[in-house]
């Protein structure tokens, strides 16, 4: 579960990044990490594993650009490091932090259950930004899609043991992120994830996020739309029926009922209504102006 607020405090938005095509795509992602985490003034924290460190100066060089007030880096390589006290002052220190890596469930068993992660967990509830890149965005959630088990054998499109749960950090427990960083990837298969997710849990929203998009849960469990491509949202809210508790490993899985929502840059899903809100109407053109300038 996410930490409980303190009082005088608002809940600090989380952001989901897809993986980005290109350094432009990636700057522009990152930017709305670098607003929504103070800007000019933001102090950043970058974590990853150890083994990362290159991808961390990656990320790093770019937000300088961006010119933050501060960029520190937190790499760990075992989980002692992640009971250290300084690493916990680095956090409560930190305005925006940003979690990085090519998988999350290496950082989890790093540093679940960690006072690294308590502090995460903490500075979420006091206001703090927190963001996650490609696959290792799917920390942030309570359930993680660690694993899929399709081989080369011919499956049903959801059958139940086509995806293994695995426990994040706990920052949002109704969703549950698939990234697919491969583009290759027919996106039948995420949709099959997320649908088998959201049947073992209806109580879910599954979301995938492709290239060069991301979204924001904000305090208010509305989530909104940034990017060039989709998202696609699988809501469990209205599932009438679904029987993956039934033990035949290869059987189909039925689920009836769930819905599902491709949206774009600037649209709205709220978790608590099941609403979709298109972006709101503006006077700024978008699809282009006086000599061939694009918006």
């Amino acid at each position: 579960m996410p930490a409980p607020v303190p009082p005088g405090y608002t809940r600090g938005p989380l952001l989901f990044l897809g993986p980005a095509t290109d350094v432009d795509a990636e700057q522009q992602l990152l930017q709305h990490f670098w607003n929504a985490a103070g800007g000019y003034g933001g102090r950043l924290l970058l974590v990853a594993v150890a083994a990362e460190q290159a991808l961390v100066n990656h990320y790093s060089h770019l937000l300088t650009t961006m010119e933050a007030a501060t960029i520190t880096q937190l790499t760990i390589d075992q989980r002692a490091a992640a009971r250290q006290p300084a690493h916990e002052a680095a956090v409560a220190n930190a305005t925006g932090i940003l979690l990085l890596g090519q998988s999350a469930l290496k950082l989890a068993g790093l540093i679940g259950g960690t006072p690294l992660a308590q502090a995460i967990r903490r500075a979420n509830a006091t206001g703090k930004t927190l963001c996650g890149i490609g696959r290792t965005a799917a920390i942030l959630c309570q359930h993680m899609v660690a694993f899929e088990t399709r081989d080369q054998r011919p499956h049903p499109f959801l059958h139940r043991h086509l995806i293994q749960f695995a426990p994040g950090l706990g920052l949002v427990n109704r969703l549950v992120l698939d990234v697919e960083a491969n583009p290759s990837v027919d996106i039948h298969t995420g949709i099959a994830r997320l649908l088998t997710a959201v049947a073992y849990n209806p109580f879910l929203v599954g979301v995938s996020l492709e290239a060069n998009t991301g979204i924001a849960l904000y305090s208010d469990t509305t989530l909104e739309v940034f990017g060039v491509n989709n998202v696609i949202i699988i809501d469990g809210g209205q599932v009438e029926t679904t029987d993956v508790h039934e033990e035949e490993a290869e059987r189909p899985v039925t689920i009836v009922g769930a819905q599902l929502h491709a949206l774009t840059h600037g649209y709205t899903f709220n978790f608590d209504q099941h609403i979709v809100q298109p972006p709101p109407s503006s006077d700024i053109p978008t699809g282009g102006g006086p000599d061939g300038v694009t918006f």
